[in-house]
C-alpha cells in the first residue's frame, strides 16, 4: 500500500493552533514515562502486557520502526493504554478545525489474530476496556472500526465504517496490512464545539457524524489502548505513529 497524501493541512506555526506529532522513536526498552519522543505515560488495563520498538516491515514505514504492543494473555480485557498528560485538549468550534491521524496494523505473528484484537485510538479518555467519557476516536473491535464521539455532557454518536476499499467487506481490517486513518473536525454547534466529524481510511471517506453534541470543554488526551475483548490470548497490533493537530480561529483585527 502506497502512503496517502495529507487529506487536512496542519498548523504551521503556534499562531495557526497546535501541532503534535509521534514517531515513536525510541532507543532501548519501553518505560513508562519516557516512550517515544514525547514521553508517553503506560497504564496497565488488568494484567497488562509488553511494549517494544522497532516495527519495520515496509518500505515506506519509519526506519527507526514504531511502536509494538503485546497482550498479556491472562484474561480478557488485559491490555495497556499509552496516554499523553492528564486529560487537556479541547474540541473548540474552529474554521478549519482539528483532527488525528495514525497508522496501524494487526501483524501476521504466531497466534495473532483479529479475534478478540481491539483498540480505542484518537483523543478520548480512556485507559481500559471501558469506552471513553470524553472525546473522538477509531474504535476496533475484532477489527470490525467505528468512529466514536464520547460526550459527558451531552450524547455519545457512533458510525460503523463503510465501503473502505482497502478494508474487508468495507469495514474490518485486513490482517498484516498497515492501515492509515485519519479523522477531521470542523463547524460550530450549539455548545461551542464542533459540528461534524470525518473519518478517513487509507485515503477514503469510510464514516462521518453530524449534529456533534460535544461541548467545547470536554477535555481528551492523546491515547492508545489496546486490549484483548474476547478470550486470553496474546495479541499484537503495531501503532507507527500518531498526529493531532487543532486550529485556532482568532477574531479580525479592526479595519486601519
Amino acid at each position: 500500500m502506497a502512503a496517502a497524501s495529507l487529506l487536512t493541512p496542519r498548523p504551521t506555526s503556534i499562531t495557526e493552533g497546535v501541532f503534535f506529532r509521534e514517531d515513536f522513536i525510541g532507543n532501548g526498552t519501553i518505560t513508562t514515562n519516557l516512550i517515544g519522543q514525547n514521553m508517553w505515560t503506560l497504564t496497565a488495563s488488568g494484567n497488562g502486557g509488553t511494549a517494544t520498538y522497532g516495527v519495520t516491515v515496509t518500505d515506506y514505514e519509519s526506519p527507526f520502526g514504531g511502536l509494538r504492543h503485546l497482550t498479556d494473555g491472562t484474561a480478557t480485557n488485559d491490555g495497556n493504554a499509552f496516554t499523553m498528560l492528564a486529560a487537556s485538549a479541547l474540541f473548540p468550534a474552529s474554521e478549519n478545525g482539528g483532527g488525528f491521524a495514525f497508522t496501524a496494523r494487526v501483524p501476521t505473528l504466531a497466534g495473532n489474530t483479529l479475534t478478540g484484537n481491539s483498540f480505542y485510538i484518537g483523543m478520548h479518555t480512556s485507559v481500559s476496556e471501558v469506552a471513553p467519557t470524553d472525546g473522538i476516536s477509531i474504535q476496533s473491535v475484532a477489527g470490525v472500526l467505528t468512529l466514536r464521539v464520547d460526550s459527558a455532557d451531552g450524547t455519545d454518536a457512533t458510525q460503523a465504517f463503510a465501503s473502505g476499499s482497502t478494508l474487508t467487506s468495507g469495514t474490518t481490517m485486513v490482517i498484516d496490512v498497515p492501515h492509515q486513518f485519519e479523522v477531521h473536525w470542523s463547524g460550530t454547534n450549539g455548545q461551542g464545539g464542533p459540528r461534524v466529524v470525518e473519518a478517513f481510511c487509507d485515503g477514503e471517506a469510510v464514516a462521518s457524524i453530524a449534529g456533534l453534541d460535544l461541548d467545547n470543554d470536554e477535555a481528551a488526551t492523546a491515547a492508545i489502548v489496546h486490549y484483548v475483548s474476547a478470550g486470553n490470548d496474546t495479541l499484537e497490533l503495531d501503532v507507527w505513529n500518531f498526529e493531532y493537530w487543532q486550529f485556532m480561529d482568532y477574531p479580525l483585527a479592526p479595519a486601519v
